[in-house]
């Protein structure tokens, strides 16, 4: 690992669509961005099926999934991208944990 990565806390609000193995894929494609630009992840937490504040794209619910993970700076850029373009992720939120 290089000595400039950052701890990051991402958490992710997925498509209440999503059965379990639907879930387990959606994690494994996250934490796969996260691992394919050389960063680890240290956690991940499912909060599990809860109702949204407001509707998102027409969704009343959504599924919360929450990682820990470290990753260069520049590569949160790329982790970012894939996040918008993922049609089952409703909503993000990417924080550099020293922020927090």
């Amino acid at each position: 690992m290089q000595q400039s990565a950052r701890d990051y806390e991402l958490v992710v609000i997925a498509a209440p669509q999503l059965d379990d193995q639907g879930l387990a894929t959606f994690n494994e494609r996250i934490a796969g961005w996260i691992t394919s630009g050389a960063g680890t992840v240290t956690g991940t937490n499912v909060w599990g099926r809860r109702p949204l504040t407001y509707p998102i794209r027409k969704q009343q619910e959504g599924i919360y999934v929450q990682f820990n993970f470290q990753l260069a700076p520049g590569v949160s850029r790329e982790l970012e991208r894939n996040l918008r373009l993922d049609e089952q992720v409703i909503r993000y939120l990417l924080m550099r944990s020293d922020e927090i």
